[in-house]
């Protein structure tokens, strides 16, 4: 089964993440966003088109940080 993420979603499960480690570098955004898209991709899961480069994910990430949901 394919199923469709969005980005957004990613951000927000990295930001849980960044606030569990107690690091929202930059780096360490980058690194954990790296692992979720792989693992997503191993799961045969397609991510919606988006056009986020590393800093303004870094950027989404920290705005999701500051405001828990």
């Amino acid at each position: 089964m394919n199923t469709s993420i969005i980005i957004g979603d990613i951000q927000k499960a990295v930001a849980k993440e960044c606030r569990y480690w107690k690091d929202a570098s930059k780096e360490n955004i980058e690194i954990i966003t790296k692992s979720y898209l792989d693992q997503l991709k191993r799961d045969d899961c397609t991510v919606m088109p988006h056009k986020q480069t590393v800093d303004s994910n870094a950027t989404r990430v920290n705005f999701f940080i500051d405001h828990e949901d």
